[in-house]
């Protein structure tokens, strides 16, 4: 027996119309509406190793280069001192190399040995450089902390989620309007969010329209980019108002 499953898009795009369908339309220009950020990060550890430094916790503010998390870095710097001491000894091994070629001392085969493992010194301490760098994380724009998943101190594993984070001056909203409204709103229509939790109006645009209609609800999804966020916080609820075109 074969099962079917629903597309993941489809799926959430009927489960965000199932949350906002109880506040049915008060007018037939407003619709239901959720803030999110238009960057959200969970960031975790790409190498293995203790916590020194956990500057931010929740609600905490960054700029974008802020340290956010900073693991041990002694043995991955001794790595790379190491590395770096066999690369310059590589090095003057090809010099030399090269040297003794023109006094016919030495073949072409010993000097391209020489070559090779000056080569793979190289390689070798660009990845200890990149490791090295990894030891501290830091902020890819500016925003807030939204959750905070270790402790100072903590061993943590390759891979482990350490810090979650978001834009909180880009935001969009996804708004569920009746399919039929495709006739006249599309990419780039202004709209007004009334803001539940605050009160507050913010002005918006229509940038994308998802692919799909719910079939139960007949209803479709758009993603609106908001003009200014300062007061926002991911999860708010909004009536999103638009101003339709004349009827002829």
């Amino acid at each position: 027996m074969t099962t079917r499953f629903a597309p993941l898009w489809f799926l959430a795009a009927g489960a965000l119309a199932a949350v906002l369908a109880p506040h049915s339309q008060a007018a037939d220009n407003e619709a239901r509406a959720v803030i999110k950020a238009l960057d959200r990060a969970l960031l975790s550890s790409e190498l293995a190793g203790r916590i020194t430094s956990l500057p931010r916790r929740p609600g905490d503010a960054f700029k974008k280069g802020d340290l956010l998390v900073a693991i041990d870095c002694d043995l991955y710097n001794a790595q790379s001192a190491k590395v770096a001491a066999e690369h310059k000894g590589a090095r003057l091994k090809v010099e030399n190399a090269r040297q003794l070629q023109e006094l016919r001392s030495i073949g072409a085969l010993e000097v391209t040995t020489a070559e090779s493992d000056f080569a793979q010194t190289q390689a070798a301490l660009r990845i200890a450089q990149i490791n090295a760098g990894r030891c501290s994380i830091n902020a890819p724009w500016p925003g807030r902390v939204v959750a905070v998943h270790v402790s100072p101190h903590e061993n943590v594993k390759q891979q482990q989620e350490l810090i979650e984070i978001i834009n909180d001056r880009q935001f969009e909203a996804e708004v569920v309007v009746p399919a039929n409204w495709m006739r006249w709103v599309k990419p780039g229509t202004p709209l007004e969010l009334k803001v539940d939790e605050t009160g507050t109006t913010a002005k918006a645009t229509v940038t994308a329209i998802t692919p799909a209609i719910d079939p139960v609800s007949q209803t479709v999804v758009l993603r609106a980019t908001l003009a200014d966020g300062s007061q926002l916080i991911p999860g708010m609820s909004a009536t999103a108002v638009f101003t339709p075109p004349p009827t002829h």
